[in-house]
Formats: C-alpha cells, sequence, structure tokens
C-alpha cells in the first residue's frame, strides 16, 4: 500500500553471536514429538495460551507465567462471584487451553522477579509472549536480552501489529483483528451493519505462530542457529480475509454479507421449525444446503413437487441463486409445519444434507464427535470435571490421553519450578512469597 510501512518477512534475521555451526542431531524418536522440549510461556488471554497449548499437547514442558495482581486474562473471564473461594480458579476458558502446562507466579514489576524470569528463559528452548512489545523489553526480556541469556533460544513474539511499526505500541484483541482485516465486513445479515465474529483470529493467530515455532525449531535442528519470529496477529486475519481483495482484483466481484447463504448451494439458509426449545427459548432451527441438481430433485419430491417446485429456471443452481428470496419464502412456510426430527429424518433420508442448528454445548454429546474420544474429561482440584477438546486427529504410535496435566491452578508449580529447575533453596522461596514475588491467590 503507498505511504505504508515496509511489512518485513515472519523469521527477521539477526546479528548472532560467533558460535560454531555444528549441525544438531536428529534427537531419537519419543512417544511425543516434542518431549524434552522446554517452553517459558509469557502469554495471555487466547491467541498465545492456543499456541503454547498445542506444543504441550504434543509433549513439550510448557511453564505458563503469571502474577497475582496481573493473572492470565482468561482467569477473570468466568461468571463465578468474586465472594466464592478460588473464584479464579473456575474458569472454562483458562482451562480449555492451559491442559499440559506447569504454572508460576512472578512479579514482574521487582528486580527479583524478572531476575528469575531470565533465569527461567536461560533454561528454555522457547520462549513464547504476545503482549504489546514494551511490555517484554520493559521486563528485560528483549530479543537481545534473551539471545543473550540462551543464543540458541527460539522466541516467539505475537504483537496484535508490529514489532517495529507505527502501531507497535497499539494492543489488539480478535474484535479488532476482525475489523481492521474486513472480516466483519462479510459477517451477518446484508440488511444489517456488519457485526464482529467473536474471537476465532485468537486461535487462527495462535496456529500462524505455531507454524512460525515450527520453522525456526527446524532451523535450528539443522544449524544450531536460535531464531526470532515475528508473528502479527493483524497478518493471521488478512491471510484469512484476503479472499475478498483476490476476489475485487480477479473478476471485479465485491463480496459482501450473505447471512446464511453461500456462493455455491442453493437454497441454502436456517428456516424455523415448529417445535420449541426450551433453553434457548424459541422454536428451533434447521439448516438446509441443496448444492447439486439431484439435492435439488430431492428436496422437491419430499415437499410434494408442488407447482412453484416445477419451474424451469429452478432446474439449474444459477436460477436458484437468482431465485433465492422466492424459494426462502416458501421453504419457511413448508418448514414451518413440521418438527425438526421430521424434517431432518425425511431430508436426510432423501440424500438431501440438512441438520438441526444446536447450541454448542450439544457438540459435547455428540455421538460422533464421543465414539471418536474428540472429548477428554479433565478433573481440575478446584473446578471438578470439564470436557475438553483433544485434536481432530491421531498421533502415530501414542494410546494415551491427549490431556496428561490439569490446568494449573495460580502459582502451583512455583516450588517445583523455581526450586527444582532454577534451584532456588527453601529459604530463597519463603523470602519470594513474603516479599509478594510469588503467590497463589489474586490480589485485586
Amino acid at each position: 500500500l503507498r505511504g505504508s510501512p515496509k511489512i518485513g518477512p515472519l523469521i527477521r534475521t539477526v546479528e548472532r553471536p560467533s558460535r560454531p555451526q555444528a549441525k544438531v542431531p536428529v534427537p531419537a524418536p519419543r512417544s511425543l514429538p516434542f518431549e524434552g522440549l522446554k517452553v517459558a510461556d509469557f502469554t495471555s488471554f487466547w491467541a498465545g495460551p492456543f499456541l503454547t497449548y498445542i506444543l504441550g499437547m504434543f509433549g513439550a514442558d510448557v511453564i505458563h507465567v503469571e502474577s497475582t495482581a496481573r493473572p492470565d486474562g482468561t482467569r477473570l473471564m468466568n461468571h463465578h462471584p468474586w465472594t466464592e473461594p478460588l473464584w479464579w480458579e473456575r474458569s472454562a476458558c483458562f482451562h480449555s487451553t492451559n491442559t499440559n502446562k506447569r504454572g508460576i507466579t512472578l512479579d514482574m514489576n521487582s528486580d527479583e522477579g524478572r531476575r528469575l524470569a531470565l533465569k527461567l528463559v536461560s533454561e528454555c528452548d522457547v520462549i513464547v509472549e504476545n503482549y504489546s512489545p514494551r511490555v517484554m523489553d520493559s521486563w528485560g526480556l528483549s530479543w537481545d536480552e534473551v539471545r543473550a541469556a540462551r543464543p540458541d533460544a527460539v522466541m516467539v513474539r505475537m504483537p496484535a501489529f508490529d514489532l517495529h511499526g507505527p502501531l507497535r505500541n497499539k494492543v489488539g484483541f480478535a474484535m479488532t483483528m476482525e475489523q481492521v482485516s474486513g472480516l466483519a465486513w462479510l459477517h451477518g445479515f446484508p440488511e444489517h451493519p456488519p457485526t464482529c465474529l467473536l474471537g476465532p483470529c485468537d486461535p487462527n493467530a495462535g496456529l500462524h505462530g505455531l507454524v512460525g515455532t515450527l520453522i525456526a525449531l527446524e532451523h535450528r535442528r539443522r544449524t544450531g542457529e536460535g531464531r526470532l519470529v515475528e508473528s502479527r496477529m493483524v497478518t493471521s486475519a488478512l491471510n484469512v480475509a484476503g479472499e475478498q481483495v483476490i476476489e475485487y482484483s480477479a473478476y471485479g466481484v465485491r463480496l459482501d454479507r450473505a447471512g446464511n447463504r453461500g456462493p455455491a448451494a442453493a437454497p441454502q439458509n436456517c428456516y424455523q421449525a415448529s417445535d420449541w426449545d426450551e433453553d434457548l427459548e424459541q422454536r428451533r432451527w434447521v439448516s438446509l444446503a441443496v448444492a447439486t441438481d439431484e439435492q435439488w430433485r430431492a428436496l422437491t419430491g419430499v415437499v410434494g413437487e408442488p407447482g412453484w417446485a416445477k419451474r424451469p429456471e429452478l432446474d439449474t443452481r444459477q436460477g436458484r441463486l437468482m431465485h433465492h428470496d422466492e424459494l426462502d419464502r416458501v421453504l419457511t412456510e413448508w418448514f414451518s409445519t413440521r418438527t425438526s426430527d421430521d424434517i431432518v429424518d425425511q431430508l436426510s433420508r432423501a440424500g438431501v444434507p440438512v441438520a438441526k442448528v444446536v447450541h454448542p454445548s450439544a457438540n459435547l454429546s455428540m455421538e460422533q464427535l464421543a465414539h471418536r474420544n474428540f472429548f477428554e474429561n479433565v478433573t481440575h482440584p478446584v473446578h471438578g470435571d470439564s470436557l475438553i477438546p483433544t485434536f481432530p486427529f491421531r498421533l502415530p504410535g501414542w494410546s494415551g490421553p491427549v490431556h496428561r496435566r490439569t490446568p494449573p491452578t495460580l502459582g502451583e508449580h512455583n516450588e517445583e519450578v523455581l526450586g527444582g529447575l532454577l534451584g532456588a533453596t527453601d529459604e530463597e522461596l519463603e523470602a519470594l512469597r513474603a516479599s509478594g514475588v510469588i503467590g497463589t491467590e489474586v490480589q485485586m
């Protein structure tokens, strides 16, 4: 774009201390691909923790760093009142992206907290953070300071916009990215303003950061060199939103909001059935998508081959797309006199793609997902049992649970990590507790 700052590469080339360029041998096969990899996890909310969550599921030893004054933001995202004991340990949002992690607290505004953080960095292969760039720099954990402590470290920085440009100090969340990237323009109904998607840019950013992490680790495996990975959240959103630019550049077509309709199927929409959803206090909805002429003929057969369905202009998908509003009107009437179960039974047996619209919580008891063990039960010492998603695939040779460790309580592994890994004595740990550098309760 004219006048805009130059966008740099995903992996920034930097000056490195001179060192032998010996190749790192390939490690022997393990049960999980990242066993033995240590990760210092300075992340919060969803995008950054999602990246480290995947590393943990693949076997890495992930150490999640919080503080009692500023815990991970998702701990605060729950409906339990602050008067309830240990309310910060009851967040389903935190639990769902922090299994397989150890948790410590460090007051990063203190000299001792920053000293221990840098010592932790020196013990870790990967360092991940998703704050605005000034935060890690203010803590003495800039890339230069990290690589001085650990020359072969892979540091993954996930700012909202940039590490160096004019938007460097601007913060952002998923909803910010949905708007600045143009994704929100496509979300909603054409007769209403654009609406936010409410979150998918977070895990999308985490997966983009994961790809950069894997590339940097492979580079380190081959050369022994560390790497700085800059994975901007806005860039990952633009990768998804780019379809709008490409479509207009190639064909002069502007993509707009289409509600529940799509570009390939017609009719495609959600229609209200006659039965009542007690939980949502509204009539149930059924989703339909007719993509082929064969499916169209099957649909018209089920609805009784009325006169409107026999019009020749509806014999082709293009004709049905052009007359979609009319099809919506007649199908709305047909659906409204039947129950959702009856509609799905009739149409699915005829070969028409159809399904009931269900609340997301219904996925927890979906027969197909249960059969594939997509959800695993995780028992948290405070919150109790939760069903948490696993991979949409199976790792070769691994038959154990995906969630091997419950989400950590606040500061649960202070002694284990600061004492066992970093060598702090019992007296030093007690002094850290007494001075508030570490702790296990949120300070509000």
